[in-house]
C-alpha cells in the first residue's frame, strides 16, 4: 500500500505540468475557502446529507479548519496543527488556510456533496487528504468514499496501519460519454467513539486531453444517491488509499 501511495503521487507531479494554465475547476470551493472562516457551516458551495447531529459530544460534524492552528474543535483538529496541503496536485486553486475536517465517530454517510452539468470529454479528478496523529490513536476505524465529477475515485477504510501526518494526492481521468448532472460526494463512515478521522482539502475536476481510464454512461449519469456509490466504486477505483485521530483524552472540546 505504501507503494500504491507513492507512485500515486509521482504520477500525479508528472500530470500537473501538463495542464493547462487556463484550467477550470468544476467543482465549486474544492479547496474550501470561500467562506474565509471556519466551523461546520463554512461549507459555501456544498450540500450535505446525513450530518451528525452534534448530540452528544462524540458526534461532531464535518468542519472547516484552519491550517496550522492549535485550537479546539470546529477550529482546528482538537489542537492538532495540520500543516498546509503541500502535495502535488492537479487542482488549478491554490491552496489557501483551510481544509474539510470528518470528525464524527457515529458518522452514517455523513455527505458533503455538489452536482454540476458537464458535456462530454475527459476530465481529471482528484483530492488530498491528511490523517491526523491523535486521530490514528483512536481506536475505531472509519471510512472514506469520493466520487468526483460521477467518477469513482477512491474508497477505504482508515485503520490504526494507515499512514499519517502527510498530505497525499489520489488522482485519475474519466471520460464523461452523455451530457448531464454529475455529482461530486465525499462520504465518511465512522464505527464508534472514539473513531479515526480524515482531512481533505483541493477536491479537483478539470478537462483534460488525457487519456481516461474509465468511462461514465448514461447508466453512471444523473445524481447517484448514497446506498449506490458502493456499486460504483465497486465496478471502478482509480486508486486505492492507506489511510489513518486524536486519543479518547481530547475528546471534548
Amino acid at each position: 500500500m505504501h507503494n500504491i501511495l507513492a507512485i500515486a503521487a509521482v504520477t500525479v507531479a508528472a500530470v500537473v505540468a501538463a495542464q493547462p494554465a487556463t484550467a477550470v475547476n468544476r467543482i465549486v470551493n474544492g479547496s474550501f475557502e470561500q467562506a474565509g472562516t471556519t466551523g461546520v457551516g463554512a461549507f459555501n458551495g456544498w450540500s450535505k446529507l446525513n450530518t451528525p447531529d452534534n448530540r452528544p459530544t462524540q458526534d461532531q460534524p464535518a468542519s472547516v479548519i484552519r491550517y496550522n492552528s492549535n485550537a479546539a474543535y470546529p477550529i482546528s483538529a482538537y489542537g492538532e496543527r495540520v500543516v498546509a496541503d503541500n502535495a502535488a496536485s492537479g487542482s488549478p486553486d491554490a491552496v489557501g488556510g483551510y481544509a474539510a475536517y470528518f470528525v464524527g465517530d457515529h458518522s452514517v454517510n455523513e455527505t458533503l456533496y455538489q452536482d454540476v452539468y458537464l458535456s462530454p470529454g475527459n476530465f481529471r479528478v482528484g483530492f488530498n487528504y491528511y490523517l491526523t496523529a491523535n486521530g490514528l490513536r483512536n481506536r475505531n476505524n472509519a471510512s472514506l468514499a469520493v466520487t468526483i465529477l460521477g467518477i469513482p475515485v477512491a474508497t477505504t477504510m482508515i485503520t490504526g496501519t494507515s499512514l499519517g501526518q502527510r498530505w497525499t494526492n489520489v488522482s485519475g481521468v474519466g471520460q464523461i460519454l452523455t451530457a448531464g448532472w454529475y455529482r461530486t460526494a465525499l462520504v465518511f463512515n465512522s464505527n464508534g467513539a472514539p473513531s479515526k478521522d480524515v482531512v481533505v482539502d483541493r477536491v479537483f475536476g478539470v478537462r483534460t486531453i488525457d487519456a481516461a481510464t474509465v468511462l461514465i454512461g448514461p447508466g453512471l449519469a444523473g445524481v447517484p444517491e448514497p446506498a449506490t456509490w458502493s456499486t460504483l466504486i465497486a465496478g471502478f477505483v482509480l486508486v486505492g488509499l492507506g489511510m489513518r485521530r486524536r486519543p479518547p483524552n481530547v475528546l471534548a472540546a
